[in-house]
């Protein structure tokens, strides 16, 4: 799991990579194929799930609405604790 953090130090998120990579595969989708589906090249997608805080919020909503079923299971992946 990963925090973001803002540079007042606000932690936004975290990430469960492992689960992230997981419900890839379930979904049928590599690392490349994910990559077109949320708008970008596959050196930054590699580069996103080693180092998920790097991630924009708007590419770590488009890989909720992709990877899971329900809201619930969104949150359990990408957590949101607080957005300001």
């Amino acid at each position: 799991m990963y925090l973001r953090e803002t540079k007042e130090g606000e932690k936004l998120y975290w990430v469960d990579i492992p689960r992230v990579k997981g419900k890839m595969a379930e979904c049928g989708y590599n690392i490349t194929t994910f990559a077109q589906e949320i708008g970008v090249s596959r050196n930054t997608m590699s580069s996103y799930l080693a180092n998920p805080k790097t991630i924009p919020y708007d590419k770590l909503a488009t890989m909720a609405e992709l990877l899971c079923d329900s809201k619930h299971e969104a949150a359990q992946i990408f957590f949101a604790s607080d957005l300001r």
